[in-house]
C-alpha cells in the first residue's frame, strides 16, 4: 500500500472542490509538494485560514479544545441581504426564513461528529467587519476527521455564495419575493 495513500486522496479532492470555485491558490499556499504525516493536519489548519476571510484559534488547555472563529464576505453579506428581507416584509430575525435555512444548512453540515459544536453570531447589520461569524468547538478528546470538516466547511462557503446571490436576486424581484413570500 502507497504511504499516505488516505492524505493524498483528501488533498486532491479538497483541491478539486476549490478548483470548481476558482480558488486553487488556498490549495498551493496550504499544501506543499512532499506530504509529511506530521504536517498533514497543520496543512488542513492552514487551508481554513487561507480559505476564510477572517479565521481565529485558540486552544483552551482546562477543556482541551479549540475555538475556530470564521467568517467570510459571503457570509456577511448573507445575513444583511436576510435582514433587508426581514426589514422590507416586517419579518422578525427570529421568524426570517433566510436566517432558518443558513442555520439548518450549517446545522446539517456539522452535526457529524459529537466532538463538535458550533455557534453562528448573526448580525442583520453590520457595525465592523466579518461581524456574522461560525464558531466552531472542536473538543480534542477524541478523534475529530478534519479533513471530512474542511470539506463541509467548504461546502458551507458554496452555500453562502450561492444563497448571496439567490437572495440578491430575490430583493431585486418583488413579484418573485410576493410569490414566495405567498408560498411560504
Amino acid at each position: 500500500m502507497i504511504d499516505r495513500f488516505d492524505e493524498i486522496l483528501n488533498i486532491l479532492c479538497i483541491a478539486k472542490k476549490l478548483y470548481d470555485m476558482g480558488k486553487y491558490e488556498v490549495v498551493e499556499k496550504s499544501f506543499y509538494d512532499v506530504l509529511d504525516a506530521d504536517m498533514y493536519y497543520e496543512n488542513i489548519y492552514e487551508l481554513l485560514y487561507q480559505f476564510f476571510g477572517y479565521y481565529d484559534y485558540q486552544y483552551y488547555e482546562k477543556y482541551d479544545a479549540e475555538l475556530h472563529i470564521l467568517s467570510d464576505k459571503n457570509i456577511v453579506d448573507y445575513y444583511i441581504l436576510a435582514g433587508e428581507y426581514g426589514k422590507k416584509y416586517n419579518i422578525s430575525e427570529e421568524c426570517n426564513p433566510y436566517i432558518e435555512q443558513a442555520e439548518e444548512y450549517i446545522k446539517i453540515q456539522l452535526n457529524f461528529c459529537y466532538c463538535i459544536d458550533w455557534t453562528i453570531m448573526v448580525h442583520t447589520q453590520q457595525k465592523r467587519s466579518f461581524h456574522s461569524r461560525i464558531a466552531l468547538f472542536i473538543y480534542q478528546y477524541e478523534w475529530v476527521d478534519l479533513t471530512e470538516l474542511a470539506c463541509r466547511l467548504i461546502e458551507i462557503y458554496k452555500w453562502f455564495s450561492n444563497a448571496c446571490i439567490h437572495l440578491k436576486e430575490i430583493l431585486k424581484d418583488t413579484k418573485y419575493v410576493r410569490e414566495e413570500a405567498i408560498a411560504a
